[in-house]
């Protein structure tokens, strides 16, 4: 088995997954502006920490699912769907000027803790990250076992690092408003869903 496709396939999904504006990019942006980037890094290794088990068990509802054949197959139809009202969304809207967070930044010693809890309340990873997992097994990209699961979970959370980093230098001395990439950050995503959706299109027509 090629043990380079469980980290590549975790960290391009890590990256397409965190790179949209949210939250957690959001938090992490205002606490490196206003405590330094110890308290960023901080909250950053306790939004990872849960991250890795929101992957673990996605991969373990994934080898469930997988059991089924009609579950795995309807699945990929929503898949198909999603991805398509995905790429429809990103090429329709216009990105947002400012990252806007409704958390309020408190005291600095809890940065770990507050990373922890966010990424808790964000449940999406789990499904989002079945649907990565089932799609790999289904186009036997790779086996699942132990090694291509800590392989998997490493490319996650490395693509969910430099997402965050991405983040934090984009607004570090770059106004929002003139950054090219924020401006087209929509038609990038777009780009990427649009190629993903017409590859499952094809999985339905000749599955």
């Amino acid at each position: 088995m090629n043990y380079f496709l469980p980290f590549f396939t975790g960290l391009g999904a890590s990256i397409l997954g965190t790179l949209l504006p949210g939250i957690l990019n959001a938090t992490v942006v205002k606490i490196s502006k206003k405590e330094g980037m110890k308290h960023a890094y901080s909250f950053i290794a306790g939004t990872l920490i849960v991250i890795a088990l929101q992957t673990y068990l996605a991969v373990f509802f994934a080898k469930i699912i997988d059991r089924s054949a009609f579950i795995t197959n309807m699945l990929r139809e929503i898949g198909f769907v999603v991805f398509l009202i995905l790429t429809i969304y990103f090429f329709a809207t216009k990105p947002k000027k400012k990252l806007k967070s409704e958390v309020t930044i408190k005291g600095k010693s809890k940065r770990f803790s507050q990373g922890m809890l966010l990424a808790l309340i964000n449940v999406f990873p789990i499904f989002y990250y079945v649907f990565i997992t089932i799609t790999a097994i289904n186009n036997n990209f790779y086996s699942i076992n132990y090694i291509s699961n800590i392989l998997l979970t490493i490319g996650v959370l490395l693509g969910t690092l430099l997402s965050f980093t991405f983040y934090i230098k984009l607004f570090k001395n770059t106004v929002v408003e003139e950054s090219f990439v924020l401006k087209n950050i929509n038609k990038i995503l777009g780009f990427i869903t649009g190629i993903i959706t017409v590859i499952n299109l094809c999985k339905l027509f000749y599955k």
